[in-house]
């Protein structure tokens, strides 16, 4: 997964621990959602689990029609 926009301009990341801090949730809960298919993050050159702001915004969407 490229790294880049299509203008060239590096685009932000972030892995499990940091979606975690964001949504104030614990980062077995992240992986407990990705594990269920309730997320579908994309994964990075290592296999690690990446998400996109946008991706982050879509669990926090996701979150709230559960409350």
């Amino acid at each position: 997964m490229p790294n880049k926009l299509k203008s060239g301009f590096p685009i932000k990341i972030y892995n499990i621990s940091q979606v975690a801090e964001i949504l104030g949730v614990h980062r077995h809960s992240v992986r407990y959602w990705i594990q269920k298919g309730w997320v579908k993050p994309k994964k990075d050159y290592r296999n690690n689990f990446v998400f996109t702001p946008s991706d982050v915004l879509k669990i926090k969407k996701w979150r709230k029609t559960l409350k």
